[in-house]
């Protein structure tokens, strides 16, 4: 047996060719290229969210003899350490490949695939609206057809729909929201979604809103969703709002909305803490970008009462990003800052860690 040195190295291993996603802060196809960088530590991980790749493997037999006509491939989830630099930490990564190999080994290939994962600490199962909206961009990609609930979705949310079923939104399947959303780019569906954004329970919205954060959404969809948030004040929505417009590039148009949602550096509501985690967790690039953006959302941690767990939460998320990192130590390092953010930069280095529940 050759070594194996690599995660493609193991899959090779197997007999399968790999597609490999990201199931990060957004859900994004990794390209070969890079997945050879990461693989081999030439690069860092393109994609660090929460000090690790959280990866979706998608596996399918290179013996087309061996396929089924029902066999549609394996997907291997999994959530792999990061080292300082962003890196993959080959320690964990070789650890990872290992059991694989010493459970191949022992079982023999044809105990499967999905086996070869049992009790394995680096598999993570992602929650139900990822794992709809990642089969929905996977079944998009191979050119699958569409599950049973997207039809139902469709048809509630045309006009004539939603006039006759105004009670039926809770029977929609999450699958079908996600299946929708990855055609937000298709005319009929595009105007599909401006009709649930403005008319749709908001539940059947904030569903909506959170399979829509893995796509790149069309300038008319981007309006209307800014001038919800604009007149939104319930702050669940506010972050449902913010998490679909998350792939968005930072502008005028999003960023007076963004002040005005965000309001007085002094004070924030337990309820605030919704959309500012929407900035932080989903947003890091709209923070890097606006030095006043990140500067409002850390002051107004800094001002809530709850021994700075919420800042401390936050400082972590953003001081792990790349793009936000640089930004926040110079903002903490600023002179113009206020007493309250100051104490809680303070803080920070003289307490032990805690995290919001």
């Amino acid at each position: 047996m050759k070594n194996i040195e690599s995660l493609g190295d193991l899959f090779d291993m197997v007999g399968c060719d790999a597609t490999f996603y990201d199931l990060g802060r957004h859900i994004t196809k990794i390209t070969p290229q890079q997945v050879i960088q990461f693989d081999r530590k030439q690069q860092a991980y393109p994609f660090p969210f929460r000090q690790a790749a959280w990866l979706a493997c998608f596996l399918k037999s290179k013996d087309s003899q061996k396929q089924e006509a029902s066999d549609t491939g394996v997907v291997w989830f999994l959530k792999l350490p990061l080292d300082e630099a962003g890196c993959l930490n080959l320690g964990t990564r070789d650890h990872f490949i290992k059991s694989i190999v010493d459970k191949i080994l022992h079982k023999g290939e044809a105990a499967g695939l999905s086996e070869a994962l049992e009790d394995n600490p680096y598999v993570f199962k992602p929650d139900q609206e990822r794992m709809a909206s990642f089969h929905a961009i996977l079944a998009a990609n191979l050119n699958a057809p569409t599950s049973e609930y997207f039809q139902d979705v469709v048809n509630y949310l045309s006009p004539k729909g939603q006039a006759e079923a105004q009670q039926e939104w809770q029977n929609l399947g999450l699958q079908g929201i996600a299946e929708l959303a990855v055609r937000a780019h298709q005319a009929p569906y595009t105007d599909l979604i401006l009709n649930a954004i403005e008319q749709a329970p908001k539940p059947l919205v904030s569903a909506l809103c959170h399979a829509l954060e893995h796509e790149t959404l069309a300038p008319e969809l981007s309006a209307a969703i800014i001038n919800k948030l604009l007149q939104e004040e319930d702050t669940l929505m506010q972050a449902s709002y913010l998490r679909a417009l998350s792939r968005s590039e930072l502008d005028d148009a999003l960023l007076l909305p963004l002040f005005a949602m965000l309001g007085s550096v002094n004070e924030c509501s337990d309820a605030q803490i919704h959309p500012i985690a929407a900035l932080a967790a989903k947003c890091p690039h709209w923070l890097a970008k606006n030095s006043q953006l990140m500067r409002i959302v850390m002051e107004k941690l800094a001002h809530r009462d709850d021994a700075y767990v919420a800042f401390r939460q936050v400082s972590s998320e953003l001081s792990q990003q790349p793009e936000t990192r640089q930004p926040l130590w110079d903002l903490f390092r600023s002179e113009r800052i206020s007493p309250n953010l100051a104490q809680a930069i303070s803080h920070l280095f003289t307490q032990t860690p805690h995290s919001v529940q």
